[in-house]
């Protein structure tokens, strides 16, 4: 398996760079493709342990690849794993290393700002949500494949959206097919809307800004909002208990086959 040593590393799945203080991580293409060698997604959470532990930076900005497939990414991600002959193993695995990855990121000692634009799928938005500061480009829409299929989005969202928006509305918007970036902002989702050639620019002027010493008081916000551990890993359990439940049901391969079916023939319409 391939172990990332340094705060500064390449390689297909990711890369990060310093500059002071702040460290970059930029996400590179074909999640979907790459979610399938765990092997690979493991390297990435080997690499925020080592932000966890470190002393060298205070700030870390999470820059998403603009080259994602939203809604579709979800659907491609269960058709492979339905159609793997270890198929539980494997989910069970991935959600360990996803529980795994927002405990972590909730607890980070470090201010944590997500930059994304493009089609984003609510597990990439799970992600941001995961972080201090989230901003989005004006062209950003978030799909929610996991509705369309009967279940749930993987990765915090039941926790993180309800102590943001309250129970009433999380439940409403988990049900929304897709949603803007003026939505999402308007809820308070993502904290500021750009244009898309200033993503980075505008995430860095924010790294920027919370360097010492604001960045005792965000952490210190931080913990107070995210402080309870415990519920959170209790939250992303029932999680996986929900998704697996629906994903093992026959309704689910029922559903996944229409809505593939569907899919292509959108795409050959299109063509």
């Amino acid at each position: 398996m391939e172990v990332a040593t340094s705060l500064v590393t390449d390689n297909e799945f990711f890369s990060s760079e310093r500059q002071g203080q702040l460290l970059i991580v930029r996400g590179k293409p074909h999640f979907t493709r790459h979610a399938r060698d765990l092997k690979k997604i493991d390297t990435f959470f080997d690499h925020l342990e080592i932000i966890a532990h470190t002393d060298q930076v205070n700030v870390v900005v999470f820059l998403g690849c603009p080259e994602k497939a939203g809604a579709t990414e979800t659907m491609e991600f269960f058709d492979h794993f339905l159609t793997s002959r270890r198929e539980d193993y494997l989910i069970q695995r991935l959600f360990n290393l996803v529980n795994n990855y927002t405990v972590t990121m909730a607890g980070l000692d470090k201010v944590t700002i997500h930059a994304d634009t493009g089609h984003i799928s609510l597990f990439h938005l799970n992600v941001s949500l995961a972080c201090d500061y989230r901003i989005v480009t004006r062209n950003t829409v978030f799909e929610n494949g996991f509705a369309e299929v009967g279940t749930i989005p993987k990765g915090g969202s039941g926790y993180f959206l309800s102590r943001m928006l309250g129970a009433g509305k999380t439940a409403e918007i988990l049900q929304w097919p897709r949603f803007t970036a003026e939505e999402a902002l308007t809820l308070g989702i993502v904290d500021k809307i750009v244009p898309g050639a200033k993503l980075e620019e505008e995430a860095l002027k924010i790294a920027n800004f919370y360097q010492e010493p604001q960045v005792s008081t965000m952490l210190s916000i931080r913990k107070l909002l995210k402080s309870d551990i415990n519920e959170l890993r209790r939250s992303l359990e029932t999680e996986d208990m929900l998704i697996l439940n629906r994903v093992n049901s026959p309704e689910f391969k029922v559903a996944m086959q229409n809505r593939m079916a569907a899919r292509a023939k959108g795409r050959q319409a299109a063509e």
